[in-house]
């Protein structure tokens, strides 16, 4: 890590995790600058309370997706039970909220564990080159376009 972006992020990533390496290239350390008041001055006075909040948000987000996924069954089947609800437009843009709300932690949580952008390094030929939290964010992003685009498609009136 530069020594400039060390000093701008003032000693946050440290005291988060004592082990992680400042090796990461400066494309994940330029998006760390912008998090570190945030990180100096709510998330690590309550390290706790962020674990929890953050447990709780993913596992409120997967539910959501989990009923939505169940809706989506639900209007493949035939009427009376497939019919078209009212609720069905707020449902797809929450999904889509849910998936973005995801896709960002996934990747905040990948950057702030001093995660590097994919390459090729003979040191971990044996191992994936590109880490699991980093496959989820375009799968995130990916669900939660096509569930705006529903939200679009449901809000329009039917002919």
């Amino acid at each position: 890590m530069s020594l400039v972006t060390y000093a701008i992020l003032g000693g946050a990533l440290p005291s988060i995790n004592p082990n992680i390496s400042f090796s990461s290239p400066i494309a994940i350390e330029l998006m760390l600058v912008p998090l570190a008041p945030v990180l100096q001055l709510l998330v690590l006075p309550n390290l706790d309370f962020t674990a929890h909040l953050a447990r709780l948000t993913e596992v409120g987000a997967g539910a959501v997706l989990l009923i939505t996924a169940l809706e989506v069954v639900r209007r493949r089947l035939s009427a009376p039970l497939g019919a078209q609800h009212a609720y069905e437009p707020l449902v797809a843009l929450a999904a889509s909220l849910s998936a973005l709300a995801l896709g960002v932690m996934s990747l905040v949580t990948y950057a702030i564990l001093g995660g590097a952008l994919p390459s090729i390094n003979p040191n971990i030929s044996f191992s994936s080159p590109i880490a699991i939290e980093l496959m989820l964010v375009p799968l995130a992003l990916g669900i939660a376009w096509l569930e705006f685009a529903r939200f679009l498609a449901l809000r329009r009136p039917t002919v």
